[in-house]
């Protein structure tokens, strides 16, 4: 590439014998300038390097619902998609039984779903444009997938059929998935924006999302984020409560409640997260502790 460069003239001054003392001056203010200004350039390189790094060593060992609902599932290979997941299955107590992921068609149209096992599912951190990103996978291909038995009924009740149960586990040679009863199965999906009440039946907020530990035995919910006040979202503030805190119920008609022995000022004396980084706070143990002081007074579900 040509670089234009560009010449510059520059008029000789003529000094008196009395400006000497003054351009002597200036020279030596330059100098003093220029010395403490390099300097914080300097620093300035580490700074985004040291951030640079915190921002690819944020690997969390708790991932949240609304950033495992929708996103891509990698087949084999690692680098196709093979579907995209469309709704988490919990039991009663929280564990993730199975994550459903589509198949086919075109931006959710024709699509198929599938159950595929929690334990079948891999979740890596990979770092991606100086992010950590959360990658899912299976150890199969688009076209194992989309042979996988797939769900007819709705709100999956399929998995509380006996010969579905028999064929999905047998399909994903999955010894230790469990055949859930109706009552005892909950969809992630289901639960969004789900009113949250406390004491004396006092609507407290809204249940924002769901917070995981997938280091643990079993990827099981660890907090619900309840989110409060604000205008269309500007503003709401996020409280997480755990889990056992929280009384979760379903009807036959699968309606869903949530209650909490708790009313709006112990929610809004609890501490606060952050969703922009999918509550981040959490990772911290002094976070995880003061929480759990904020609603050691309340009843357990």
């Amino acid at each position: 590439m040509a670089v234009a460069t560009h010449f510059f003239y520059l008029e000789q001054p003529q000094f008196h014998l009395g400006d000497r003392e003054m351009l002597v001056t200036r020279i030596l203010g330059l100098f003093l300038a220029l010395a403490l200004v390099v300097p914080a350039v300097a620093d300035e390189k580490p700074a985004k390097n040291q951030e640079k790094e915190a921002k690819t060593s944020a690997k969390s060992d708790r991932i949240t619902a609304t950033r495992v609902l929708g996103a891509s599932v990698y087949g084999s290979n690692k680098e196709d998609t093979v579907g995209s997941v469309n709704d988490i299955v919990m039991t009663k107590d929280g564990k993730v039984a199975y994550l459903i992921v589509g198949s086919g068609g075109v931006a959710g149209v024709g699509e198929t779903n599938h159950a595929v096992p929690a334990k079948t599912v891999n979740m890596a951190w990979v770092n991606t444009d100086d992010d950590a990103t959360l990658k899912i996978s299976v150890p199969m291909s688009a076209e194992d997938l989309e042979n996988a038995p797939a769900l007819s009924l709705e709100h999956c009740a399929d998995l509380t059929v006996d010969s579905f149960y028999e064929r999905n586990s047998k399909y994903f040679k999955s010894t230790d998935a469990p055949q859930l009863k109706a009552e005892e199965m909950f969809l992630a999906s289901a639960l969004n924006d789900l009113q949250v009440k406390g004491s004396g039946n006092e609507a407290i907020g809204q249940l924002d999302d769901i917070v995981f530990n997938h280091k643990l035995d079993a990827c099981e919910a660890e907090y619900f984020i309840i989110g409060s006040g604000g205008t269309l979202g500007v503003g709401e503030k996020y409280t997480p409560v755990p889990v056992d805190k929280v009384k979760v119920t379903k009807t036959e008609d699968n309606q869903y409640t949530a209650m909490i022995d708790a009313d709006k000022n112990i929610i809004g004396a609890a501490p606060k997260v952050t969703s922009d980084k999918y509550y981040a706070e959490l990772d911290h143990e002094e976070t995880r502790t003061n929480v759990k002081k904020a609603f050691a007074e309340t009843g357990d579900k």
